[in-house]
């Protein structure tokens, strides 16, 4: 009995050991309030509740970055994986996000919401902009828009180049 106990102990004992080489964990940069990664929902989940007729959903999801403002890092656009994109912007301007950041993945804290921007809006919106007759003329259904009021964003950790005391970022010479 001994000859079969030992040998099985032993056996136990290696396929329980720590392995040598341990996963290394992500470390990531902060921006905003200091999130949960672990609290992270699933971005699917969070579209359906708006699809489901919420006007808005409070969570902490993962997208990818499709642009970030050039000025400041005052917003960015993050891809949500279905062909749209949702805008970015930060609780009381109280923080930005590198502008190098677009491609990124980043971790966001906050409130997803949904609009339907009607097709007046829209035509004024393209008028404003100097649209040619023919182009505000060519809008004719309402657009969904997704918008994020961000209270903190993690990116994983790399190499950034930092700006020592930047200058304070007038928000009035473009729009957010």
């Amino acid at each position: 009995m001994k000859r079969i106990l030992i040998p099985a102990l032993a056996l136990l004992a290696a396929c329980t050991s720590p392995t040598e080489n341990p996963v290394a964990e992500v470390a990531y940069d902060y921006f905003g309030d200091t999130i949960q990664i672990a609290d992270t929902t699933s971005l699917a989940g969070l579209l359906g509740q708006l699809q489901g007729g919420t006007d808005s959903v409070d969570g902490t999801f993962a997208a990818p970055i499709s642009s970030v403002c050039q000025v400041k890092g005052c917003w960015m656009q993050l891809d949500l994986g279905t062909g749209e994109e949702a805008l970015v912007r930060f609780k009381d301007y109280g923080f930005f996000v590198p502008m190098d950041a677009a491609s990124e993945m980043a971790f966001v804290e906050g409130s997803l919401s949904v609009d339907t921007l009607s097709v007046e809006w829209l035509r004024h919106q393209a008028e404003d902009a100097g649209e040619s007759d023919s182009a505000i003329a060519a809008i004719q259904s309402p657009k969904v828009s997704y918008s994020v009021l961000a209270v903190g964003v993690a990116l994983a950790q790399k190499e950034r180049a930092t700006e020592e005391d930047p200058a304070p970022h007038d928000h009035s010479s473009h729009e957010h």
